[in-house]
């Protein structure tokens, strides 16, 4: 039940700090979207980047980090650029602490032998749906005692203590931001579908019905996939659950479940389920809005084909805006953020996020030095100087590549803190608000109900039902309730194997 707890008190965090939100100020009937790249750094950017304090804070603290959330070399110029900024600041105020810049790309199956192997970087970005499994097992560092030293502690949301501490209340990570499930548009294909309003804006697929209308309409007219479903890995998975709970795979019907002994059950078979695996067939089958290579698209293929053109929905949330515009070179005015399609039984969007977390084998010395590095970001939720000019640098960093700048979700309590925030964010803000407003007060007016991931086993089970939805969308015929009966039986034996019988 304490896993249960925990999802819900995220939901509930994620629900408080969304209804805070903001459109950007005043921007939201024209704003003049920005250049989809930038060549180089702009003199703003730069002249923010300019503005940390060259003040020595420590010269007595000495350890070397290594920075796992350094961007790609591939990264676009503004951003390596924030972060060259960031180092060169934490040179001058703690002139003895070594920064090793480290792209690291998470995953829970290449992290685990680099803790236990002690190659593991010193700061990496998991998401909400393994800290707890990672700190169980030992496999990262407790950062308590640094972050009451930093006075962090006491501005934590308690829902978000919940997801980040052990039983004993020690803590090993911190909040980097929330996220809430929903679809990107490549506008540019909805207007030559001619599926548009009198003012040029994407007439939005409210339901999961007119989203396979729509996507069918876009086929017909453009040639390109309605809808771009990536149903590799633990993808196809992890978004099926999202629709099976629009079908009402919630309460008593939930694809997974304790009963009354506590014993964890699956309910992959219940007549909710089973209609949420036959709207896919029929996504493919009926509709023909799929694209043609589902079965090997993965999460950045995904957001490939949408920046591209070669697609016109994504299902994708608001931390991955960047992805088709910034990267794949969508067009600000060519892309918005809407709300996730209802269903039969309701409308229920995914509420997730990503958290720092830390090696398993760090130090007191390197956990203060993280501390120090996570202000300058302006990811600790204290208003100095050296925090407002982090944030300016963060947010007109996104604006020189291109990327929407938008409302954020805060995982602080900090009212002064998450105002000053969203000000930068109004100032710079890049986008016209109409292309996001329904996204965002879907959630603030409550007209979505947010969830969190299944509670238990979460990967395992979206592998599972991946592997139902490939036999489904690559044969016309086949027999679902046996594919999901099949998957049910060994998501059952599993949860037996791992939990039930331990």
């Amino acid at each position: 039940m304490k896993k249960i707890i925990r999802a819900l008190a995220l939901i509930l965090a994620l629900s408080l700090a969304l209804s805070l939100l903001a459109g950007c100020g005043g921007q939201s009937q024209s704003a003049e979207p920005a250049p989809t790249k930038a060549p180089e750094m702009s003199e703003e950017l730069e002249s923010e980047l300019n503005a940390f304090s060259d003040e020595v804070i420590d010269p007595d603290l000495t350890c070397t980090i290594t920075l796992g959330n350094w961007p790609a070399d591939t990264a676009p110029a503004s951003e390596l650029a924030v972060f060259e900024g960031y180092k060169a600041t934490m040179a001058k105020q703690y002139p003895n602490v070594t920064l090793v810049p480290d792209y690291y790309s998470y995953t829970l199956s290449n992290y685990v032998p680099m803790a236990k192997g002690g190659t593991a970087p010193s700061i990496f970005q998991p998401p909400f749906t393994d800290p707890q499994l990672l700190i169980s097992q030992g496999l990262v560092g407790d950062v308590t005692d640094a972050l009451a030293a930093c006075g962090a502690l006491e501005k934590f949301s308690p829902s978000y203590v919940e997801m980040l501490a052990d039983e004993n209340g020690r803590i090993y990570g911190l909040p980097r931001d929330g996220y809430v499930l929903g679809m990107h548009l490549n506008v540019a294909l909805f207007r030559e579908a001619g599926l548009v309003t009198e003012d040029g804006l994407p007439m939005i697929p409210t339901t999961l019905q007119e989203l396979a209308e729509y996507g069918q309409i876009i086929r017909e007219k453009t040639g390109k996939a309605g809808l771009v479903f990536p149903a590799s890995e633990t993808y196809g998975g992890w978004l099926f659950t999202n629709i099976a709970w629009n079908f009402g795979c919630v309460g008593d019907s939930a694809l997974e479940y304790q009963d009354e002994t506590g014993r964890w059950v699956c309910n992959f078979t219940s007549p909710e389920a089973i209609a949420a695996m036959e709207y896919m067939r029929d996504l493919r089958w009926k509709y023909d809005i799929l694209n043609a290579d589902a079965t090997t698209t993965d999460w950045a293929g995904s957001h490939s084909l949408l920046g591209t053109g070669e697609a016109a929905m994504n299902f994708a949330a608001d931390d991955s805006v960047d992805q088709p515009t910034a990267n794949k070179g969508l067009p600000l005015e060519d892309f918005a953020l809407v709300p996730f399609p209802a269903g039969p039984a309701g409308r229920y969007a995914l509420a997730g996020g990503t958290c720092y977390m830390f090696s398993p084998d760090i130090t007191p010395d390197q956990a203060t030095a993280l501390m120090a590095y996570l202000r300058i970001l302006g990811k600790l939720p204290f208003l100095d100087d050296d925090i407002i000019a982090g944030m300016r640098a963060d947010y007109a960093a996104k604006r020189d590549r291109g990327a929407p700048v938008l409302p954020a979700i805060s995982a602080w309590n900090d009212e002064e803190y998450n105002a000053a925030k969203q000000a930068i964010i109004d100032e710079y803000c890049n986008v016209d608000m109409r292309l996001y407003n329904d996204f965002f007060d879907s959630i603030s007016e409550g007209t979505i109900t947010l969830r969190a991931e299944e509670p238990v086993f979460a990967q395992q089970l979206y592998r599972e039902l991946t592997a139902v939805i490939q036999r489904v969308i690559t044969r016309e015929n086949a027999d679902i309730y046996k594919a999901m009966n099949e998957a049910q039986e060994s998501f059952q034996e599993y949860l037996d194997d791992e939990i039930n019988n331990a």
